[in-house]
């Protein structure tokens, strides 16, 4: 079952076994940039005001473009 829906995402998104790994890893560390730029926004304001923001829009446009493909 869990074999089976793996491979099902995977043609759905077009990628193999190691594409879909390199994507979610490089993803993982954009999210893991933001929440450092939140924790540091969080105590200082001025800092980092907009790349969190800009980052999940970009994300958000990017993700919306795979799914059409």
């Amino acid at each position: 079952m869990l074999i089976k829906e793996s491979k099902k995402h995977l043609n759905t998104n077009k990628m193999t076994y190691w594409e879909h790994f390199i994507f979610a890893f490089m993803f993982m560390i954009e999210c893991l940039k933001m929440t450092l730029a939140l924790m540091v926004h969080m105590f200082v304001p001025a800092f980092f005001t907009t790349y969190s923001s800009d980052k999940t829009r970009e994300n958000a446009k990017m993700l919306d473009e795979m799914g059409r493909k």
